[in-house]
């Protein structure tokens, strides 16, 4: 009974040790993968529907790399970056678990920046996660909207700014989804609060620890599509800028180089109103060429008529002489 005793003992004991080693505070750079279509559903939001363009700006916005950390008590942050920082504002964030159809807005801190660049902290329910991203951009004059994922976690971080503990009350937990279970302003608060209590220390960056609202706090995202749904998989190519070195590119191009080089001009045909005109032109130039060609036969047939007259008249004065 005693021996019972121990080994259940010790059983309590592993078994609490290898959940507290589990459930740890980690840290992982993971890669983040920018979209202006939606991953999975193919969907656009953004008002300009112009894919070509668009990837390549949500490319150059958000930061290739992401840091996400797991609390002790299993609450997971993701922490992204967004160049040319100076150009945007009224950033809004949304998470959905990959394979879910709805995204719910989340509040987000501010946890760095620079002239160009600006890092936030967001709560996400799973690392594997889609994240719906929008924001003003000024030179724009208008939102856009987009969205990332992440992959390849690398245990570590590079430069990010990281939760200055390891764990969070479980009073302060926000849950992001079923969020029937506590008013807007709670999730709000309580949220906002979390990533609070969690900083790092003092940065002398002015906008480092701003709190961004979520746009709807607890509430599902509308989500006004502008194209047809497909799959992005049914596109038959990558969405991106065109540049000089793209085939297409170089096929009309070069095509249009090697025109110019042969001297080959391709002329559009004649429509009727032109070629009436052109046949209107060619019957009177021939109509005055005919009518000279008349007046100039009845002048010579005028001119030998009086020439024979001439003749005629000295003739008969020369024989009344």
């Amino acid at each position: 009974m005693r021996k019972s005793k121990i080994f259940l003992f010790l059983t309590l004991i592993l078994l609490f040790g290898f959940s507290q080693e589990a459930l740890a505070y980690t840290q992982e750079i993971f890669k983040a993968t920018p979209y202006y279509i939606h991953p999975v559903t193919g969907v656009i939001e953004d008002p300009g529907n112009n894919p070509g363009i668009g990837q390549g700006m949500t490319e150059n916005v958000v930061h290739p790399q992401a840091l996400v950390e797991t609390t002790d008590d299993g609450r997971i942050f993701l922490s992204v970056r967004y160049n040319l920082a100076n150009y945007i504002k009224n950033e809004t964030f949304a998470v959905q678990k990959r394979g879910d159809a709805s995204f719910y807005s989340v509040p987000a801190q501010v946890t760095a920046s620079t002239e160009t660049t600006k890092d936030y902290r967001i709560e996400i329910p799973s690392k594997d996660v889609i994240v719906r991203g929008s924001f003003f951009v000024g030179p724009m004059g208008r939102d856009v909207i987009f969205y990332y994922d992440i992959a390849n976690p690398t245990p570590g971080n590079t430069d990010f700014k990281t939760l200055s503990g390891g764990s969070t009350s479980s009073s302060s937990r926000a849950p992001i989804q079923n969020q029937n279970q506590a008013s807007q302003a709670q999730i709000l608060n309580q949220t906002s609060a979390a990533i609070s209590e969690n900083t790092a220390g003092p940065t002398n960056l002015p906008s480092a620890g701003q709190i961004i609202p979520a746009a709807q706090p607890g509430k599902k995202v509308e989500q006004k599509v502008v194209n047809s749904k497909f799959s992005a998989g049914d596109l038959g190519y990558k969405h991106g800028l065109l540049t000089k070195d793209d085939p297409q590119i170089k096929k009309l191009y070069y095509s249009n180089q090697k025109d110019k080089k042969k001297g080959v001009k391709k002329k559009a045909p004649l429509g009727p109103i032109t070629k009436a005109f052109i046949y209107a032109g060619i019957g009177l130039l021939t109509l005055l060429a005919f009518s000279g060609i008349l007046v100039t036969v009845g002048l010579y047939i005028y001119y030998k008529s009086l020439e024979r007259k001439t003749y005629s008249r000295m003739e008969g004065l020369y024989e009344k002489d």
